[in-house]
């Protein structure tokens, strides 16, 4: 008896007891940092700084801000030495600013490391941690120099786009960054436009460093450096609309709208649960008889089926077939046809009996 009481306690306790949903886990996306390890990145100066140490300094910024928001990795190239193609320096994972700085450590040699991007992307497309993860994938290219190995074949210049169909074909998003003046700014620019992270308005065709018009992120100094980095940073890790904690704070698809319009104009949306709804546009309804283009096609009132049968829409409101006028005259009032109320013409009739009534007396 005692037993079956007691499950049936536990029965009703379990069934009493509030459903605790189980906490969402995120999924942060993947991002490898291809870095040029050439000779001419510890030989080139910015400032009073080599371009490596400006390179290491800004990349450490922007880690602090986004590693626990992103997984971050590190290919450098060339390895190991002159045109090796890149290989991975440091998987990707959560909180990997130490990691990764502490690998960048060891500078460049000064001369006999050359720029094989093309075939440091392709690594980059078959490396194992990047075929596959359960957020978004991407790969951030930064690069001071050309598509250049000893000797030089001028064939290869633009093998850079080829990588990024590879890349492109992995489902992997890359973006482009070009480290001072000395770049080969028509291929990064035709690189940044296959990969479609092309900034907009951007000129692909375009072979000036310095112009504003390039379609990758030409840095020149660290705080450039750094503006990049966090604007691709922040696109990589930012939250999606799908369900799952894209950048790690806990939080679902949280404050994320976007456009909307249908053929009544345009308002916003928000995501919930993984979808967009809620467009704040005007609806489209029905077309009524109230003078108002309810479907918004562009004529009001236009079907003629809006009133009950023996009616017609007419300025908004439904009336007879012969109009306002028509419906007066047929409930006996004829002062719209005549110009007046009755009231008007009430002296006009007395006078006019008046007349009659002398004339019959004589």
């Amino acid at each position: 008896m005692l037993r079956t009481v007691a499950a049936a306690l536990l029965a009703t306790a379990t069934l009493a007891a509030p459903h605790v949903a189980q906490a969402d886990t995120c999924s942060p996306a993947r991002v490898m940092v291809v870095l040029d390890k050439s000779s001419s990145m510890v030989t080139g100066m910015i400032g009073a700084d080599t371009k490596w140490d400006v390179a290491v300094d800004g990349l450490g910024q922007v880690l602090e801000a986004y590693q626990q928001k992103a997984e971050f990795g590190l290919m450098t190239f060339p390895q190991p030495n002159q045109c090796g193609p890149g290989a991975l320096d440091v998987a990707p994972a959560l909180n990997n600013k130490a990691a990764i700085i502490n690998d960048l450590g060891a500078p460049p040699p000064t001369s006999g490391n050359y720029t094989p991007m093309a075939q440091s992307l392709e690594a980059a497309a078959q490396e194992g941690t990047m075929q596959s993860a359960p957020g978004q994938r991407h790969v951030i290219l930064i690069t001071d120099g050309w598509q250049y190995c000893v000797p030089y074949d001028t064939t290869t210049r633009f093998d850079g786009t080829a990588a990024i169909d590879k890349l492109n074909a992995a489902g992997i998003t890359t973006w482009i960054v070009g480290f001072g003046a000395e770049v080969d700014t028509l291929a990064l620019n035709k690189m940044a436009v296959q990969a479609n992270t092309q900034r907009p308005g951007c000129d692909p065709n375009n072979a000036d460093a310095a112009s504003a018009t390039n379609c990758y992120f030409q840095v020149n100094n660290s705080a450039e450096l750094v503006a990049a980095l966090t604007q691709i940073a922040g696109s990589a890790s930012a939250e999606v609309c799908d369900g799952v904690d894209n950048d790690c704070d806990g939080k679902v698809d949280e404050d994320l709208t976007r456009a909307c319009s249908n053929a009544c104009g345009g308002g916003s949306e928000t995501c919930s649960g993984g979808s967009w709804s809620g467009c704040t546009a005007a609806p489209v309804v029905a077309e009524s008889c109230d003078g108002e283009d309810n479907d918004c096609d562009g004529q009001v009132d236009e079907d003629d089926n809006l009133c009950d049968a023996g009616e017609v829409c007419l300025g908004g409101a439904c009336v007879p077939p012969g109009g306002a006028d028509n419906g007066g005259l047929e409930s006996g009032c004829g002062c719209e046809s005549s110009g007046g109320s009755p009231a008007a013409l009430l002296p006009f009739a007395m006078i006019g009996m008046m007349i009659f009534g002398r004339r019959r007396r004589r």
